[in-house]
């Protein structure tokens, strides 16, 4: 299980990677469109739907690896165990609002499949399905870290 979630997390990676090499691409080439005369219009539309991905999938990696803000001066003097506690309870916190940003997300998404990027004509729910689907990669991640976090507290992993 630890080797296709590993794969699965390159795969993510790689994508992250790949969509914002897209985006610079077409920033660039609307740059240079419009500096000879001839602007791209379609260009802006397909870099916001890849951005939208980006920013969601981005942050899955985020929380994956730890990078998200948070703030310790408090808790860093805390022993481990209190710190997994109140980890474990913000944790539980995250993953809630994410199961919310999963259902309000598929409403989201269903509520806008008939209005579309005007000049590339697909639909807008491509766009807005970014929220559901990277809110379940980062609900994985999260029940992850939850799990971490109880193992701390069992006594069972000495690190937080």
């Amino acid at each position: 299980m630890k080797k296709a979630y590993d794969t699965f997390c390159t795969i993510e990676e790689l994508s992250c990677g790949a969509i914002l090499c897209i985006i610079v691409t077409l920033a660039f080439a609307t740059a240079i469109g419009r500096c000879i005369g001839h602007p791209i219009s379609w260009t802006v539309e397909v870099s916001q739907f890849f951005l939208s991905w980006l920013a969601f999938l981005g942050a899955d990696m985020a929380l994956r690896h730890g990078q998200v803000l948070g703030v310790d001066l408090l808790t860093r003097n805390f022993p481990k165990k209190v710190q997994a506690g109140i980890k474990l309870l913000t944790n539980l916190l995250i993953l809630l609002v994410l199961i919310i940003f999963v259902k309000y997300g598929i409403d989201l998404c269903r509520s806008n499949y008939k209005r579309s990027f005007q000049t590339v004509g697909i639909s807008y729910s491509w766009a807005t399905a970014s929220l559901p689907f990277a809110s379940v990669f980062m609900s994985v991640t999260m029940m992850i870290e939850i799990l971490q976090q109880v193992k701390i507290l069992l006594g069972k992993e000495d690190t937080v």
